[in-house]
């Protein structure tokens, strides 16, 4: 079975030279929640909202997209790819990953990125800075989902004794995911889970078991044909099974019509649930 989830973009209605009246924008975020409502219906897993920043989308804050959808579902999933963790105090981070789990009913999957370039060039960040400032904060939300109550003395961050809350419901913690946008910085995220593992494994005497090193991945990132695809919702499906198979993936992250009018998304977001995923769900 192959897992179909939604990599959700919430466009920006209007632009730099139009200002939607208060009434338009209100209207343009009730469809969106009525769809993202919808989806549980058509069978998706869940939905991973996006996180952006000065134009483009109403993406600034997902963790509000995700408090709203949960009153409204019941199953689906929920979570962001990723929270841009360079933006934030790690304390906050957590307590919101906690409040987050309860509020969805243990239904949060926490994601984390280090950002884009750009973006963070606006705030005088370089790149290099957001991932020690990620790195250091993964840290911290591996601590604190681990025990109650954290201590950190790291190069951007260091407090003592701090009780973050609420615990999450999901225990020991809810599914971790993080966003990598090269070869070489899944060699490193796959490496330091790995490390990461091992040093927990070794501080249990309960657990005897080996941790194997998780392979590099090969080959080079780049961007090709392949990661557009079109045809009847039939065809669509074997594509992604192909795809799935290929690397051994049992979920698949579907982006549908970024930026494009509403009622077009609707309609994709019909079409592929009621076409594509009853293929995917049996493959």
């Amino acid at each position: 079975m192959i897992k179909p989830w939604l990599f959700e973009f919430f466009p920006e209605l209007g632009d730099e030279a139009r200002d939607p009246a208060p009434p338009e924008l209100a209207d343009y975020a009730t469809r969106y929640l009525d769809l993202w409502t919808r989806d549980e219906a058509l069978g998706f897993e869940g939905i991973f909202f996006s996180e952006h920043h000065f134009g483009g989308s109403f993406s600034a804050s997902p963790n509000l997209l995700i408090a709203a959808v949960a009153q409204r579902t019941r199953k689906l999933r929920l979570g962001v790819m990723g929270v841009v963790l360079p933006y934030y105090h790690p304390a906050r981070v957590v307590e919101e990953i906690g409040l987050l789990d309860l509020l969805t009913g243990g239904r949060l999957e926490v994601g984390t990125a280090v950002g884009v370039p750009q973006e963070l060039a606006r705030l005088g960040m370089t790149m290099e800075e957001a991932r020690e400032r990620s790195d250091e904060i993964v840290d911290v939300i591996d601590a604190a989902l681990a025990q109650r109550v954290v201590s950190h003395k790291g190069k951007y961050f260091s407090f003592s004794n701090l009780r973050l809350l609420p615990r999450t419901r999901q225990r020991p913690s809810p599914p971790r995911w993080t966003a990598v946008v090269s070869a070489e910085s899944a060699r490193g995220y796959a490496a330091a889970v790995s490390e990461r593992l091992k040093s927990f494994v070794a501080q249990d005497s309960r657990l005897k078991q080996s941790v194997p090193d998780a392979p590099p991945p090969a080959g080079g990132f780049t961007i090709s044909d392949e990661e557009f695809i079109t045809g009847t919702p039939a065809e669509v499906a074997e594509q992604i099974v192909e795809q799935c198979r290929a690397v051994g993936a049992g979920h698949f992250l579907a982006v549908l019509h970024w930026g494009a009018a509403i009622d077009e998304v609707t309609a994709a977001h019909e079409l592929f649930g009621s076409k594509t995923i009853p293929i995917l769900r049996t493959a």
